[in-house]
Order: C-alpha cells, then structure tokens, then sequence
C-alpha cells in the first residue's frame, strides 16, 4: 500500500504512546530519520 502526501500528513499528526507509556506526535518519530512501522493486533 503506497500513501500520498495527504494522508502521510493525516497519519503523522495522531498520538501513540512509547514503551513508557507516554503520548507522542507519531511524526516525531520520522522527523530525523526514516522510519519502518508495523501495527500489530492483539486479539484476547
């Protein structure tokens, strides 16, 4: 799945929380460097 700029934009302005469980602006994590992502679902 490839995303364009607009959505890009959308996706970076959402918050997740870090491994200590603090909320961050996901595009904070891609604004030096690149990034990979993967979600991962927990079911149960």
């Amino acid at each position: 799945m490839r995303l364009d700029h607009a959505k890009l934009q959308k996706l970076g302005q959402m918050t997740v929380l870090d491994e200590e469980g603090r909320s961050t602006v996901l595009s904070s994590l891609w604004q030096d460097r690149r990034a990979a992502m993967n979600f991962v679902r927990h079911f149960g």
